[in-house]
């Protein structure tokens, strides 16, 4: 066994599809990082860099029947007074103005009403203008009018939330709990979607390369089929640890860009809930890749084996379809028939578990029934690589495995 795991590992490592297929969700998660990060510095510089090029570059009127914008930050972004509104609307339809930016008496209510030549779709450099004015004049006058520092921090940005919540009389963590939990599932819904295609050949391609027979003239099948499963649940822990040790780099290097401003050394660590998500990963991780693999060997090649691969991980996602259902109904028959039932239990309790909704009693009796149907899916796959390693022609059925 150690020898096939040795080849199987070393080989995978060799392939440069291996590694793409690990680069690829990585760079995907750092490139979504990189943009936030460069949107939330750039926007407001942007924003008011358009407004001052508008300001300098166009020929800009107002009208403030409101009283609060400053005539002094409208002369220097260059805007001039318009008399009345219907003039100002007169002059830019004639040309005369590129804007005219209108304040009601009751602007609050109201809103400002922005008036310009067309600049395309997405090019409204004259509504930051307008918006910028109103609140560097309030925030001014607040300043002037109040000794409090506080009243213009606040006007100038909303100030930050934190809350805290609470369940049967003890303080819980929030949203933060379900991060770690959550991991879980995140990693086993991912080790499909990369590892689909090894998983599918790991049984398949010896068999069309005819190289079966001559591997279990010195290779006890079960010695092989075990040494092909711990193989490629190392290389998932390797697709693991590459898409997640730098993505947890950049959070803590840049911890603005977490969901919600949580910070990561403040996720609690529930053992229990990890304790949960580590079996079930585990145990449904064996059990689908034994299905597959056992598929694998009942069919004549890799491309009819491809088709199979579909029947089973379908039912990895059926728990995502019904997931409104498992978080307002966590009780109900059909939760419970989704949390029981084993080629639905791993992705339906890795979401109760990270929800928080799964009680320790669930957990248990879904695992017993998970761990026996994974040890007959590797019986199974065991059998269907042992009887189906010769036959290159056609299919073999469930019956002859049981005879």
């Amino acid at each position: 066994m150690w020898n096939v795991i040795t080849f199987e590992v070393s080989r995978a490592l060799k392939k440069k599809s291996f590694w793409i297929a690990s680069l690829v969700p990585l760079l995907a998660i750092l490139g979504v990082f990189g943009i936030i990060y460069s949107s939330a510095r750039t926007s407001q510089s942007t924003s008011a860099e358009q407004a001052q090029a508008a300001s300098e570059s166009s020929r800009i009127a107002a009208l403030d029947d409101s009283g609060l914008v400053s005539p002094q930050l409208l002369a220097a972004d260059h805007v001039i007074s318009e008399p009345t509104e219907a003039a100002g609307i007169a002059d830019v339809a004639s040309g005369k103005l590129g804007a005219f930016i209108y304040y009601p008496a009751e602007v609050s209510t109201a809103g400002i009403q922005v008036y310009s030549q067309d600049q395309g779709v997405g090019q409204t450099p004259y509504n930051d203008l307008a918006a910028n004015l109103l609140r560097e004049s309030v925030v001014a006058s607040v300043s002037a009018a109040v000794s409090s520092t506080q009243a213009v921090r606040i006007l100038q940005g909303d100030p930050p939330v934190s809350v805290t919540t609470y369940k049967n009389g003890a303080q819980t963590p929030g949203v933060a709990a379900i991060i770690a939990p959550g991991l879980f599932l995140a990693a086993f819904m991912l080790f499909f979607i990369l590892l689909g295609p090894i998983i599918i050949s790991s049984t398949s391609e010896e068999k069309e390369n005819r190289v079966a027979e001559i591997l279990l003239t010195s290779v006890k099948t079960g010695d092989l089929i075990g040494g092909k499963a711990i193989s490629i649940i190392i290389l998932g822990v390797v697709q693991g640890a590459v898409i997640m040790v730098p993505t947890i780099l950049a959070a803590l290097r840049y911890p603005a860009l977490v969901p919600g401003g949580i910070s990561l050394g403040r996720i609690p660590l529930d053992p229990v809930a990890i304790t949960i998500g580590a079996l079930f990963l585990v145990a449904g991780f064996t059990l689908f890749t034994g299905l597959i693999m056992g598929a694998g060997s009942m069919v004549p090649g890799t491309n009819t084996a491809n088709r199979f691969m579909g029947v089973f991980v379908i039912w990895i996602y059926v728990p995502i379809w019904a997931l409104s259902l498992i978080i307002t109904a966590p009780r109900s028959a059909e939760v419970a028939i989704l949390t029981y039932f084993p080629l639905t239990a791993p992705t339906t309790v890795l979401l109760r578990n990270a929800l928080g909704t799964l009680s320790p009693g669930e957990a248990a009796v879904s695992f017993v029934i998970l761990a026996a149907t994974a040890v007959l899916a590797i019986w199974f796959a065991i059998r269907a690589f042992r009887y189906g390693s010769m036959e290159h022609g056609r299919r073999i059925g469930i019956r002859e495995l049981l005879h």
